[in-house]
């Protein structure tokens, strides 16, 4: 299963698949909504979980529709349906507890040593590349409840690593124009990050509560997080050490 899962990370490229160090930090909590069909745009300030100031920018349209929980095999990969949707990474869902992701993906899904919620999914420690499971830091493991994907290096230098998108095509090192012309419906967070400085968020309702939270700097995605968060932007470590 490992060329399944770095599939769905590199298409046909293969990588090492290894469980490594915590690269980020803690469990910020969903909260379920919905897009509107009728387009708007309002400036509004929100309180941010638990504690940003954020101003936004809103046009809601409707979003794409998750595909559900598939059986993620070599067909799957190899047959054009996207890594990443709003509650999955592969065949890895939200909801599914460590044990469940691992025989979902015939990896070792299993939290960090020193964070024990934090489980990396994949961990390309010689490029900077990674994805990784989360779940609540007052029950470790008991279910994922949303997934992070990093890239510890320049945006701009991620085309040179074939990363997972979404259906819409959208990863680390998208433009912004793309990000937005992929999700018209995109809310834009400036979020004073105390722990990680200024972080400029664009947020993707989707169904069931889940959201796309992409970070973007200097005009190219950084940082995607999706599953179930706060609809009004994250902040925080998710593994301080």
């Amino acid at each position: 299963m490992v060329g399944i899962l770095a599939r769905a990370a590199l298409g046909a490229a293969a990588i090492a698949l290894s469980l490594a160090g915590c690269t980020g930090g803690g469990s910020p909590s969903g909260s379920p909504s919905s897009s509107a069909t009728t387009p708007t745009t309002t400036t509004a300030t929100h309180s941010a979980s638990p504690t940003a100031t954020s101003t936004t920018t809103t046009t809601t349209t409707t979003t794409t529709a998750a595909s559900g929980c598939p059986a993620w095999n070599d067909a799957a990969a190899e047959g054009g349906l996207a890594s990443i949707d709003f509650n999955r990474y592969a065949g890895i869902c939200v909801g599914m507890d460590f044990p469940t992701a691992s025989s979902a993906s015939g990896e070792d899904i299993a939290g960090n040593p020193s964070c024990p919620w934090y489980a990396d999914i994949i961990a390309d420690n010689a490029s900077g590349f990674y994805v990784s499971a989360l779940s609540p830091v007052e029950s470790p493991g008991s279910q994922i409840t949303f997934f992070r994907m990093a890239w510890l290096n320049d945006p701009a230098t991620a085309s040179s690593y074939e990363m997972p998108t979404t259906a819409e095509g959208i990863t680390i090192g998208s433009t912004l124009a793309q990000l937005q012309a992929a999700y018209p419906s995109a809310t834009h967070y400036a979020i004073d990050d105390m722990s990680r400085g200024p972080r400029d968020e664009w947020v993707v309702l989707g169904p069931n509560g889940n959201e796309y939270i992409f970070d973007v700097t200097a005009g190219l995605v950084s940082e995607v997080n999706w599953g179930q968060l706060q609809p009004t932007g994250i902040q925080g470590e998710y593994c301080a050490l």
